[in-house]
């Protein structure tokens, strides 16, 4: 892709999981169930004890911020 602007995708930092889960309000469980992993696999992402595959951070980002735009519009409480 060249003289494209393409963002690299890396492995997500604790502290980066863990803000995006706050800024939607949830629960490990919550951010868990997003995803399709128990609560304890994403806890154990956010502590850095394991690494959130890339694929899970990808769509973990996607999902988020469909659900920002969904309480932005009032769509959800």
């Amino acid at each position: 892709m060249k003289g494209k602007n393409v963002k690299i995708l890396t492995h997500p930092e604790p502290k980066q999981l863990k803000d995006l889960r706050d800024s939607v309000n949830f629960t490990p469980k919550q951010a868990g169930d997003l995803l399709h992993v128990n609560a304890r696999t994403f806890q154990r992402w956010e502590k850095g004890s394991t690494r959130m595959p890339l694929a899970y951070w990808e769509l973990f980002e996607v999902k988020i911020r469909v659900i920002r735009n969904r309480m932005v519009n009032g769509v959800m409480p």
